[in-house]
């Protein structure tokens, strides 16, 4: 993520108030500058005289002092008895001592010493220079960090002040910055990333806290106003003898004698692939080579996040799987994925920016406009009333970042050379508006934190968390031992619940742990058998490790119990159902359901038929075309048809059957590539159910359908993932018009873009495509069977569904709960306007429009450096056709030449309605002509800057279904609308 850096002018007083220690000379100073480089083996200072300044070593001294209680340590004071060199290449005098034995720095015991350094010089001028250090020493072996030796696993995090829009008074401050790095070392947080401010790097080396600094920014030389599309066209500065000393002289001068220092970034997201990223690689392997001599204390990111390793000491890299593409799941390549490593280079590998999932102050994703955040938003807490956004929000932050950070830790014992993980998410609600720390208030997400970077970590392996009472819970237990003090963990003992929402203990076990020595990992799988007695209801397998009757660590994972009956509790059709099933797999778990069936199989049987009919998985390529031409008329005559999960080999047959054509991606949810290949994929998570009244939802909600149970016992020992997925068979409209006749009943993906479930209307009965994965989990997931159990009930049924959504209340644009599943995704056209809410210290930005409609905070950006600014829902945009365009998924229309958008929607209305009510705001600075159109009938009307108007389109007598089209200015903003008997002005 390419972070803004620090306006020149804030840089240059920062540049100012970073020279490391204290110095006292005459007007002459005899060192221009001073780089002291302290390792467990050597102490080094480098010296750059000023001038044409002639030292005089013998008369100059140097005194260490320990801070608190260090350890004294003494040198020969005389420069003249060290080691001395003359570096021209670094223009600097290089003198070097065997370290003394000194009490090194670290995390648990952050060890700091004043240095003094007298300078004289051959015509008798003195300088004095001071400069707080530490000892330590930080390298790389076997694709590990070594801290002073010892293994080193990094539990870190990428957003931090300062530069994230709290006051500058305050977040520069000495106590707010004490607050904030005890708070994180409380939660186990063992490294952080910042920029470069005095304070902080004091406060880090004084209270152990790791640091990740250097150029995060995608240039070099401090250009810090060059703009993201520059980074990407133009190369890298042509001379490299420059760039060094910019980087040794200028951005990392200021920071070098910190000890909490340890990895240097050079640059970050600079391009990769092609010419350019060539040419940017050459560069950053030249500067490496340089910066890796004059500094070997430190270790180097050449290009973070998109570097591969290529150059540098540790394959840093960015992704972001669980935020706005891929699924959380994916983190399962950290095992062994060439996509991730150089083959032939054993380095750490680290990802210094992943998670992500960006909420606002008031718990909701932020819904920064033309950016990958509202796609984000959509496939991860659909369209949930607003009510409930900020619950999902904060669920699914938390769940990605346990797979992320636990993951990384346990995976270990695969792939050795996982070493450190930095979410890039924003752990508090309030920034801009605090008075001191203590306001902040941290996200849920701040607990999973706690817990998943525990140094002792329990972590559950368990990939069926969707179970019946009475079944055999087979969990793994995942030990890693990564304690702070690198103690080995001896004579304790695991102790694992099954609590219920009370915290009341329903099932429970333990087993011991002789030895699990540091920075080791184990594994131990138990089986739970699970009372039949339990009621259905959300659980929680707790984990905790004790030692003498101490709790070391715990960690819990949320687990889904369904009495017996619970598949078979909901609505009820006919004793027997047609189906076309020539495996029989399909029909077999429906029978374990209680449900009969009867098979058919030719054109004559289903010519027969004159209710439901199941097409049953992998039916569709094994039925003649006579057959499926047969299917179509039933659902014409006005026969219900299911046709449960369709294969790539059925995709002929099915557009044979379906009134409109479709399309079934082929891409893989879970390929790691970089950029990824284009959306949907063919399997879906976190399904979003768009019209949850519908019958097929019945005893189900959105949280029973994120994830479903794998039934191939697959565990993370096996190659390959676990088949946890509920959809697997996704599928898209071709054609985005054909929407009108098409119920979307659930969708998924990144702007819900795919289909999981629809409903095709076509003559007097429809055909309802499941791409849900239900047969394989027959028996094993009571979500799965419920829900195929409600589909098949549905097919039975003799009650019809609506097409189109029933709207008898007003319609609040961009209020998921008051929309209804009217508009489900691109398809319309509308799409979702988001507005800044400024409050606190960003009352006074200025909002700005940009040409296609997105409302600024001053100007685009921010959503990353202004966490506390956040942007909310404010009704919808013509802006169709659109798609979400690249990688990111960012919006954007099909024909950005003109300003003209449209969208459309579909919906029924009571009797007795005369009149369509918009209620329209022009939020531009020049005049807007908008039409509305309701069935064919037509009204324009011109709003004037910034009006907001209520614009009235008349309804054909007894209209009960009403197509309504919206065209105008990508600006224009549809606010509401509501169906009425009468104008506004007559009911005033």
């Amino acid at each position: 993520m390419r972070i803004p850096l620090l306006p020149a002018r804030l840089a240059f007083a920062f540049a100012l108030a970073l020279a490391i220690g204290t110095r006292s000379s005459v007007a002459a100073p005899v060192a221009e500058k001073v780089w002291v480089f302290a390792t467990q083996q050597t102490l080094t200072i480098d010296i750059q005289l000023a001038g044409k300044t002639r030292a005089d070593w013998a008369a100059s001294t140097l005194a260490i002092m320990p801070v608190g209680d260090a350890t004294p340590v003494t040198l020969p004071p005389s420069l003249a008895t060290a080691r001395s060199r003359v570096l021209p290449e670094l223009g600097v005098t290089r003198l070097e001592w065997d370290a003394p034995a000194a009490t090194l720095w670290s995390p648990t015991r952050p060890a700091l010493y004043h240095l003094r350094l007298d300078l004289a010089a051959a015509d008798g001028t003195r300088e004095t220079l001071q400069r707080r250090i530490g000892f330590r020493t930080f390298v790389t072996q076997g694709g590990q960090f070594l801290l002073n030796g010892h293994p080193l696993f990094l539990r870190g995090l990428a957003i931090n002040p300062p530069g994230r829009g709290i006051t500058p008074e305050l977040e520069q401050s000495r106590a707010f910055a004490e607050d904030y790095v005890r708070f994180m070392k409380r939660h186990h947080v063992n490294i952080i990333r910042i920029p470069d401010h005095p304070v902080w790097y004091d406060v880090c080396d004084e209270l152990g806290m790791m640091v990740f600094g250097g150029n995060y920014a995608g240039n070099a030389l401090g250009k810090e106003d060059a703009a993201v599309d520059e980074i990407d066209t133009k190369g890298p500065p042509k001379d490299r003898d420059a760039a060094a000393r910019w980087y040794r002289e200028a951005k990392f001068h200021p920071i070098s004698h910190h000890p909490s220092l340890l990895i240097y970034a050079l640059t970050n997201e600079t391009p990769y692939e092609g010419p350019l990223g060539e040419t940017w690689h050459a560069f950053l392997a030249d500067q490496y080579a340089r910066l890796r001599v004059w500094d070997p204390t430190r270790l180097f990111i050449a290009n973070a996040g998109y570097g591969l390793g290529r150059t540098g000491d540790i394959n840093d890299l960015h992704r972001y799987w669980g935020w706005y593409y891929s699924s959380p799941y994916t983190f399962l390549h950290l095992r062994n994925a060439p996509l991730l490593t150089q083959p032939d280079r054993i380095q750490p590998l680290t990802f210094t920016e992943c998670v992500g999932n960006y909420g606002g102050p008031d718990g909701r994703v932020n819904l920064s406009p033309n950016h990958k955040n509202p796609i984000s938003q959509q496939a991860w807490t659909g369209h949930a009333a607003s009510t409930d956004q900020a619950r999902l929000f904060h669920a699914h932050q938390s769940f990605v970042f346990r797979q992320a950070t636990e993951l990384f830790r346990r995976l270990r014992v695969q792939n050795p050379e996982l070493a450190g993980v930095f979410p890039f998410t924003i752990l508090f609600h309030d920034w801009h508006t605090i008075a001191d720390f203590s306001e902040m208030r941290p996200r849920p997400v701040v607990n999973q934190m706690a817990a998943s970077y525990a140094p002792l970590l329990l972590s559950w392996e368990l990939y069926t968390t969707q179970v019946y009472a009475g079944s055999v819970l087979r969990p793994t237990v995942h030990l890693v031992n990564d304690a702070d003090d690198f103690s080995d963990l001896k004579d304790a003992r695991v102790h694992y619940e099954l609590r219920d929402e009370t915290e009341s203990v329903h099932a429970s076990g333990e087993f011991a742990v002789a030895s699990l020595p540091y920075y080791a990992t184990s594994q131990t799988t138990v089986a739970l058998p699970l009372p039949a007695t339990l009621r259905t209801g959300t659980y929680f397998l707790h984990g905790t490790v004790e030692r003498g009757g101490r709790t070391l660590t715990e960690n819990r994972l949320e687990v889904f119990i369904a009495s017996p009956g619970f598949a078979q509790s909901g609505p009820s059709g006919p004793a027997s159902l047609a189906i076309l099933d020539p495996l029989g797999t399909t029909t077999a778990a429906l029978r374990r359901l209680g449900i009969s069936v009867t098979n058919v199989s030719d054109e004559a049987a289903v010519n027969s038929l004159a209710g439901g009919l199941i097409l049953a998985e992998e039916a569709i390529p094994s039925l003649s075309q006579p057959t499926l031409a047969a299917v179509r008329r039933l659902a014409e005559r006005g026969g219900r048809v299911l046709i449960l999960r369709p294969s790539g080999a059925s995709l002929a047959g099915l557009n044979q059957v379906l009134p409109v054509p479709v399309h079934l991606p082929d891409m893989d949810l879970d390929n790691p590539k970089y950029p990824p290949p284009a959306r949907p994929s063919y399997q879906g998570m976190n399904i979003n159910p768009e019209r949850p009244d519908h019958p097929v939802f019945a005893g189900l909600d959105r949280t029973r359908l994120q994830s479903w149970s794998d039934a191939t016992g697959w565990n993370e020992s096996k190659p390959g993932m676990p088949a946890i997925y509920p959809v697997t068979a996704t599928f898209v409209l071709q054609h985005k018009s054909d929407q009108a006749r098409v119920a979307t009943l659930a969708n998924h993906s990144v702007g819900l873009e795919g289909l999981s479930l629809a409903e095709f209307f076509t003559g007097k009965g429809s055909l309802v495509l499941c791409g849900f994965d239900l047969v394989s989990r027959s028996g094993l997931d009571p979500v799965a069977d419920r829900l195929l159990a409600n589909l098949a009930g549905y097919v039975a049924s003799p009650d019809g569904h609506e097409p189109y959504v029933m709207i008898d209340a007003p319609i609040t644009w961009g209020d998921y709960g008051s929309e209804r599943g009217i508009l489900t995704g691109i398809t319309s056209g509308l799409m979702l306007n988001s507005r800044p809410a400024l409050t606190g210290s960003y009352a006074s930005i200025r909002r700005v429009v940009h040409k296609d409609g997105h409302q600024f905070a001053g100007g685009p950006g921010g959503w990353n450096t202004r966490p506390g600014l956040q942007y909310v829902p404010y009704g919808r945009r013509p802006f169709g056709p659109y798609v979400h365009g690249g990688w990111s998924g960012t919006p954007r229309p099909e024909n950005p030449k003109d300003p003209i958008g449209e969208g459309r929607f579909q919906c029924r209305i009571p009797p007795g309605r005369t009149l369509a009510s918009h209620l329209v705001w022009n939020p531009a600075a020049v005049p807007l002509p908008v039409t509305l159109t309701a069935n064919g009938t037509a009204t324009t009307v011109t709003l004037a800057p910034d009006e907001t108007r209520r614009i009235e389109v008349p309804l054909a007598p007894g209209a009960l279904v009403v197509e309504t089209t919206l065209r105008a200015d990508r600006r224009v903003v549809l606010l509401e609308t509501a169906f009425l008997a009468q104008p506004v002005s007559s009911a005033r």
